[in-house]
């Protein structure tokens, strides 16, 4: 009996397997890959967010001693809530500056810690 060319059904079957485990790890990869891309994104702005914040109340505060304060902003449509908080150290004249970044969830997204030269 003489075989034909091709292959058989069973040799068929078991490449579509290999093919459909090869391409679910494959989505699993991506889906990984875009859930990180998406955190990063979300930390880099939050992290915008705060740095644009402490200088701002840093710069309007024009030497005058800044105080605990809160309050909402949003950048790349995306909307954080901050609390400035200000504390004295024990070196005479440090303050130290505590911004913190929250998403939409309260979760804490960012924070900064600088300190100033000068009376709280």
């Amino acid at each position: 009996m003489r075989r034909e060319a091709g292959f058989s059904l069973i040799e068929m079957l078991a490449a579509l397997a290999v093919l459909a485990i090869a391409g679910v790890a494959l989505m699993n990869a991506l889906t990984t890959g875009l859930r990180a891309a998406t955190m990063a994104e979300d930390a880099t702005l939050a992290g915008l967010a705060a740095e644009n914040l402490l200088s701002t109340e840093i710069a309007q505060s024009r030497g005058a001693p800044l105080r605990d304060r809160s309050g909402a902003y949003e950048i790349a449509g995306r909307a954080y809530d901050w609390r400035l908080e200000v504390a004295r150290t024990s070196e005479p004249g440090l303050t130290q500056i505590t911004l913190v970044v929250e998403n939409g969830e309260g979760r804490e997204a960012a924070r900064l810690v600088t300190f100033l030269r000068g009376a709280p």
